[in-house]
């Protein structure tokens, strides 16, 4: 039954030019659930991949001599010490429960607190 109620309406879709006169039919109760399940929480970029890259390039420009690629060693090591501290605070608050309000994306975890917290009325 649902089947060809979705198939109606790739048809009226199709042949309709008016979007208004579309009838909206619920199938599931429109309704947030109760957690998110944080499969898409994985960064696809990395840290300090450009300055590693450019470490490496300087190294096959100079044949491997580290004395003259010194800058781009020292900013290489800066980037990951910044971003292991910035990983271990993470860790961190994330043991101590602690919510980062302001943040742009929050973890799924945090998002889990806060729909327990304020549940679906």
């Amino acid at each position: 039954m649902r089947l060809n109620n979705v198939l109606n309406f790739r048809d009226m879709r199709r042949y309709t030019k008016n979007p208004l006169e579309v009838k909206f039919e619920e199938l599931l109760p429109l309704k947030l659930k109760d957690k998110v399940s944080g499969k898409g929480d994985r960064s696809k970029e990395r840290a300090c991949v450009h300055e590693i890259s450019v470490m490496f390039a300087c190294f096959k420009k100079n044949e491997f001599d580290q004395t003259r690629c010194s800058d781009e060693i020292t900013k290489f090591q800066a980037c990951a010490t910044k971003n292991y501290a910035d990983k271990f605070k993470r860790k961190q608050d994330r043991r101590e429960g602690n919510i980062s309000t302001g943040k742009d994306n929050l973890t799924p975890r945090e998002i889990n607190y806060l729909l327990k917290k304020y549940p679906n009325p």
